[in-house]
């Protein structure tokens, strides 16, 4: 059993509780020449990290509004038209991650960006994602569940508050 999952098990959580993921990274950029969001998406890894857990078959949803039943990222992707042009020959999670960093200013898939202005053309842009996912479906991965979250913030609210563990 994962560290995770044994941490969650112990504090008695929930099956039908959710845990939020969260992922940042940023980058120094020149936001004059308007394209340091592509330039910082490709640079970090958020991207990459949001589509392994969506790759995962693991449903993952928005941190907006209560989760429901077939509402889950993937499944808004695919109603949506995101993934009509995946071939089916290529790596599915490669794909997500196009997917993901070219609809980043859409802001539809969870995947958001800031930019901090330092002058007139320097300052730093931050590329997060902030997903909810079953405690339950986590319990059923077991101890495949500590690499799905590797590298997130993994936040649970509990009686006495909100636990984050990294």
């Amino acid at each position: 059993m994962g560290d995770i999952v044994k941490t969650l098990r112990e504090l008695n959580v929930s099956e039908n509780e959710y845990v939020t993921l969260s992922y940042s990274e940023g980058a120094d950029v020149w936001h004059i020449n308007e394209s340091h969001v592509e330039e910082t998406v490709a640079e970090t890894e958020t991207a990459g990290m949001l589509a392994n857990v969506l790759a995962s078959g693991v449903p993952v949803y928005s941190n907006w509004g209560e989760p429901a039943q077939s509402a889950d990222i993937l499944s808004d992707m695919r109603f949506n038209g995101a993934l009509d042009d995946y071939d089916r020959e290529d790596w599915f999670e490669e794909y997500l991650t196009e997917v993901l960093a070219t609809t980043i200013y859409d802001n539809e898939y969870c995947l958001e960006f800031s930019t901090q202005q330092y002058d007139y053309k320097r300052g730093l842009c931050e590329i997060s994602a902030n997903v909810r996912v079953r405690i339950g479906d986590l319990y059923t991965l077991g101890d495949k569940s500590d690499s799905l979250v590797s590298g997130f913030a993994v936040s649970v609210e509990t009686a006495d508050g909100t636990l984050t563990l990294k």
